[in-house]
């Protein structure tokens, strides 16, 4: 399998060493089964300590991601400088590494993060991307350029822009993304005590496809998803072009009663889904059921889905089971982390 050593090792690492004063240890997994089989499709292991992180990302459909990073090389009252050195690809020819630089600041009223990064690899020339994001008041704005010289084949290609802009007034977010030939909205509620709700859309002019999304929760709702600051982390996350995934949790864990209307169109066809769930007990259990479609301008099919997620927190950790069956596509998949 690919890269499975370097999996191993970087385990080996971490249970060899999970005593180290300040460390934390953060596995991720998510598999996928079908007919066809059963699919290891990401693996993230996540080291942290008062010095550094060491991240990686194995994907089977995509490049791993090995990284660095260094939250603190330098700092003052007013300022942050951090640093982080990544490696994408499989070993091969096409592997990039990047190098990163990242200052927060404030002036004022104006708090500010600039960006720059260096990527090299032996394919084609080096490319950068830099950008910066400011907030002042109750507005926030994040754009980015990725510099672009050959291609694969050796063809000069264009620069890449993206960018996003965003109102965040006491108990709403609303913001508006551009990345390339994609345009995203984002809506969403916050500091609300029983109701919270977020959802995004994305469109793309050329081939008429979309997908949009909304989650809505009620009673005990999750506040750490339903604020500005989750908020901000998804728009960038969705818009900006990251090298790390991340990992959204499941509709169930969103409040007491919740609710996912889900809808996309690649080429001809069109999915939706709509899915109500329930949190039992003190919120560390919690499941959904919902009717996903399918629908290609002549055959509409129905079939049920099914959620499930459960939690377990202990003095030593934490350890996270999120499992899901789309019976449309007898397809089911399973999200597991473990953290100490």
């Amino acid at each position: 399998m690919k890269n499975i050593f370097v999996i191993i090792a970087i385990l080996i690492v971490c249970l060899s060493s999970n005593q180290s004063t300040g460390q934390s240890v953060n596995l991720e997994s998510a598999i996928k089964a079908n007919g066809s089989g059963t699919l290891l499709s990401v693996q993230r292991i996540e080291i942290t300590n008062p010095i550094f992180t060491l991240k990686y990302d194995y994907k089977a459909n995509g490049g791993d991601v090995l990284g660095i990073i260094i939250p603190n090389v330098w700092s003052n009252s007013t300022s942050n400088l951090s640093g982080m050195i990544i490696k994408t690809g499989d070993g091969n020819s096409h592997d990039q590494f990047a190098f990163d630089a990242m200052i927060n600041t404030k002036f004022d009223k104006l708090n500010a993060l600039f960006e720059a990064m260096h990527v090299v690899n032996s394919y084609k020339d080096p490319w950068n991307f830099i950008g910066a994001r400011l907030t002042y008041g109750n507005f926030t704005t994040e754009a980015y350029i990725a510099t672009k010289h050959l291609d694969n084949q050796g063809l000069a290609q264009g620069n890449a822009y993206y960018t996003w802009v965003a109102y965040h007034p006491k108990h709403a977010f609303v913001a508006l993304g551009k990345q390339e030939q994609q345009y995203w909205g984002y809506i969403g509620t916050k500091e609300l005590q029983r109701f919270g709700s977020f959802a995004f859309i994305n469109y793309q002019p050329e081939t008429k496809n979309f997908w949009f999304k909304s989650q809505t929760g009620f009673g005990a709702i999750n506040q750490k998803f339903f604020c500005q600051e989750n908020y901000i982390l998804a728009t960038s996350y969705l818009t900006i072009t990251p090298f790390y995934y991340l990992h959204f949790s499941p509709i169930v864990t969103k409040g007491t009663l919740t609710v996912k209307i889900e809808g996309k169109q690649a080429a001809d066809i069109q999915n939706y889904e709509i899915m109500l769930g329930k949190q039992l007990g003190n919120n560390l259990f919690g499941f959904a059921t919902g009717i996903n479609s399918e629908y290609n301008k002549t055959v509409l099919k129905l079939s049920p889905s099914f959620e499930l997620y459960k939690s377990w927190k202990t003095k030593l950790g934490q350890c996270i089971v999120e499992l899901r069956y789309d019976h449309l596509h007898q397809m089911g998949s399973a999200f597991f982390v473990i953290r100490y």
